[in-house]
């Protein structure tokens, strides 16, 4: 499937619609001459008809229009009358139609794909935007009753899908956003958002396939917050040259209470359904020359699946879900920051499942908790951004590892606790490490407690072989000391710079 070109759709588009593309001065001729050499700098093709009365301006017929030249296709989308009205402060209010409809055509890429055209419509209630401000210095305010934004039509190969086979509709309510803008040459920006209530509702359906999935959900108070800066280059879809002229973001989103509910109707193989739930939600984005940054989690999730093979419902919950992941996209002299981590607190499974594999209680049914926290420094080698290098750089790996510190692993299950901390870097040049790996330098300690007793049981179980047990106790031997507590064991594990491993004090390679 082709992609749409995630810089000049992604960056341009919400600028558009929430009211954060319209820079203006204090003329409305002003505010749509900037907005026109904006969206022709990200790539767009504009076309528009423009009229003056008195001091105000209407721009009518307007479309944007771009060539996906790096897949194929093309997208459009029309934006109808604006209508540019000079206030007696000095502002300008923006009036936009209630709907926008917005087209993508995505054509085939192989002889054996088919050509595929969406039209999406953007829809909003009782829209408000007002510019005001100095030329150096803007600010925007937008509101609106709700927004939506509508699958109106679909179309693959000869086939026309019909709301039956294909829906969506994510819909907000209570909008409103702030954006304050300085520069012209390089853009800075800060902005903030709120949607009292979203909601979404997708059916999916092939005409060729029976099974049915529709999906649907919500999240509550939906909050942004974000601030960067924008360089006004030609730059098209080309996201490293963005970076390479100081393209920036940071911005984290949270929400209160969501839902979700999924159902797949399917005759041959049986039905399926989930429902899930959290009390809130967070995630955080960076970008900019010094790397990628993600990070996110939910709060007191609680799921339950239905399955027409199983013979009860699957029911889990967690007190907390969250990830962390940060690396550096661009070439540079010196290693970089990189980071990842998963959480995920009091994890708890209902009896019934419990009761699969342990049905008379042996083990310990406490909440498990997994958490893996590491970071380091790496050296790009491509930059993965830039489409051409990408496309071009195969099976090589796309940067060099220079160190790495486990700030934490823990893993806590079924009365088991197995901890790993420590740092170790790589030497690059030399390369003597495992075939084609750097040598490693640095330690490893690590930390069991309840794991022989654990094994024990899974024995007695029948969950795990005796023949198997004996050889991780032959390893835990030859591999581990004896701790501080009863059924406790550490490990040191050192790699020299000569290119040895040792455990415990005792060489092992």
């Amino acid at each position: 499937m082709s992609r749409i070109p995630t810089a000049s759709l992604f960056l341009s588009l919400p600028v558009t619609l929430a009211s954060t593309t319209l820079w203006a001065d204090l003329t409305p001729a002003e505010v749509w001459g900037d907005w026109r050499q904006y969206m022709e700098r990200m790539g767009y093709q504009v076309e528009a008809q423009e009229a003056t009365e008195g001091d105000d301006l209407t721009v009518s017929d307007v479309t944007l229009k771009m060539d996906m030249a790096e897949d194929g296709g093309d997208f459009s989308m029309s934006l109808g009358t604006l209508n540019f009205e000079q206030e007696s402060d000095g502002a300008v209010n923006i009036l936009m139609p209630d709907v926008m409809p917005m087209t993508i055509n995505v054509a085939p890429e192989t002889p054996e794909d088919e050509p595929v055209s969406m039209v999406l419509n953007y829809t909003q209630t009782a829209p408000v935007m007002r510019a005001s401000g100095s030329p150096d210095a803007l600010q925007y305010n937008y509101a609106a009753d709700t927004i939506s934004l509508t699958l109106a039509g679909l179309k693959v190969g000869e086939q026309s899908y019909t709301e039956e086979q294909a829906k969506f509709s994510l819909t907000g309510t209570g909008v409103s956003s702030r954006t304050e803008m300085s520069g012209t040459e390089t853009r800075s920006y800060e902005q903030s958002g709120r949607i009292y209530n979203l909601t979404y509702d997708v059916v999916m359906k092939t005409p060729d396939d029976p099974a049915r999935v529709a999906m649907n959900g919500g999240l509550a108070q939906v909050v942004f917050d974000g601030s960067g800066a924008l360089p006004m280059i030609d730059a098209g879809s080309d996201m490293a040259a963005m970076m390479r002229a100081g393209l920036t973001f940071d911005g984290s989103f949270t929400a209160g209470a969501g839902s979700t509910e999924m159902e797949v109707s399917d005759p041959e193989n049986g039905d399926f359904g989930l429902i899930s739930s959290s009390s809130g939600a967070k995630l955080g984005v960076s970008m900019g020359p010094e790397g990628l940054a993600y990070k996110g989690g939910q709060q007191d999730i609680d799921v339950n699946v239905t399955a027409a093979d199983m013979p009860f419902p699957i029911q889990f919950s967690m007190a907390e879900s969250a990830f962390d992941m940060k690396m550096p996209i661009m070439v540079t002299d010196e290693p970089q920051d990189f980071a990842f981590g998963v959480t995920l607190d009091s994890f708890e499974m209902s009896d019934m499942i419990w009761g699969i594999f342990d049905p008379t209680g042996q083990l310990p049914r406490d909440p498990a908790t997994l958490v893996v926290d590491i970071s380091g420094k790496a050296k790009m080698l491509f930059e993965l951004l830039d489409p051409e290098v990408a496309s071009t750089m195969g099976d090589q790996a796309p940067a060099e590892i220079h160190e790495l510190t486990v700030n934490e692993v823990t893993l806590d299950l079924a009365g088991a606790e197995f901890d790993a901390t420590g740092a170790i870097t790589f030497d690059n040049d030399g390369m003597s490490g495992a075939p084609g790996m750097p040598q490693p330098v640095g330690s490893l300690d690590l930390s069991l407690i309840g794991g022989v007793t654990l094994l024990d049981k899974l024995v007695t179980m029948g969950l795990v072989p005796q023949e198997q047990a004996m050889g991780a106790r032959m390893m835990m031997g030859l591999f581990t000391v004896p701790g501080d507590g009863e059924d406790s064991l550490t490990s040191k594990i050192e790699f020299t710079e000569d290119g040895g491993i040792l455990a415990n004090g005792q060489q092992i390679k």
